[in-house]
């Protein structure tokens, strides 16, 4: 992987949902979950989040959140979120993030994976395909600003 980051990969709990929203938020803008959300989500026992976490830097007590990746439990499993920050992009966060979703997913039973992309979001349409995600459908307006892809595969 080119200049690969090194990071701690972190379980969040509610603690973090702060945290989590202000990523979101750099990410997503008005699509962003908000805290109460974050909570709500943290909270849920049929759901795994995973975050990357940068060593902090001197004099800071914690690392940057470098990219957050989620999804819901069940036999049709479904990708909650995946977002890398922009500095730490073109790294293999977001491949590796998938990658550990999916290993995830089967380990607990899941035999299909499903998620939404932005339409307009060619890099991670090709991210999705690489990963042997196929294009199944469209949901117009599912995001303020544009259509979502709805995207699966097999696991």
């Amino acid at each position: 992987m080119p200049n690969q980051l090194p990071y701690e990969i972190v379980r969040p709990t509610a603690a973090w949902a702060e945290r989590l929203a202000s990523f979101d938020e750099q990410l997503f803008g008005v699509d962003a979950w908000s805290i109460h959300s974050w909570c709500g989500e943290l909270a849920r026992g049929d759901v795994s989040y995973l975050v990357f976490v940068a060593p902090p830097r001197p004099l800071q007590s914690v690392g940057s959140i470098l990219a957050v990746g989620g999804f819901n439990h069940g036999p049709d499993a479904e990708i909650a979120t995946i977002g890398v920050a922009s500095h730490a992009r073109r790294r293999g966060l977001g491949k590796t993030m998938l990658g550990l979703l999916l290993e995830e997913a089967r380990e607990k039973g899941s035999e299909n994976m499903f998620l939404e992309v932005r339409a307009n979001d060619a890099g991670a349409q090709q991210l999705y395909r690489n990963a042997g995600f196929v294009e199944l459908g469209r949901r117009k307006k599912y995001y303020s600003d544009d259509d979502a892809l709805i995207m699966g595969r097999v696991l």
